[in-house]
């Protein structure tokens, strides 16, 4: 087994495109995540991955959020956004390091996010309940996507 090394998770934005909101999250096992390039790459194909609809209900606000994960294997974007009101729609993609506008879908088969990812993940979860669910009918938008996370675990 390999020894556990906390990660920094960190807010950068909300990006919005197409009446898109989807807040941007950043983990790095480094120092920090600096990977320029990347980062215009993934944002380009967010709306590619925003017309993905699953198999249940695809209804949604055009609200979510993104994950980039500079990782051991390559960099890891994960894409999630509420359907059906209270389900979330998740993909994963896999960019190596050496082709930064390359984008392998993973997910699909069984794997889920991992044990940092999945803090991300719990505290939208949590946000989502609380400023979104709870509030029903006087939704707030605004309050969620200014509900973000930033620490390091």
């Amino acid at each position: 087994m390999r020894t556990y090394k906390p990660r920094r998770i960190e807010f950068k934005e909300v990006f919005e495109i197409n009446d898109w909101k989807i807040k941007i999250y950043m983990i790095t096992k480094l120092v920090e995540f600096n990977h320029p390039e990347f980062y215009k790459n993934v944002k380009a194909e967010i709306p590619k991955w925003l017309k993905m609809e699953n198999s249940f209900n695809s209804e949604n606000d055009k609200i979510g959020f993104l994950i980039i994960h500079s990782g051991t294997e390559g960099i890891f974007s994960v894409i999630n956004w509420w359907v059906g009101i209270n389900m979330l729609n998740t993909h994963i993609f896999l960019t190596r390091i050496e082709q930064l506008d390359k984008f392998e879908k993973i997910s699909g088969d069984g794997l889920a996010p991992c044990i940092w990812e999945l803090e991300v993940i719990n505290h939208e979860r949590i946000s989502w309940i609380s400023n979104i669910l709870k509030q029903e009918p006087m939704i707030d938008y605004q309050d969620y996507l200014e509900d973000v996370f930033n620490r390091e675990i």
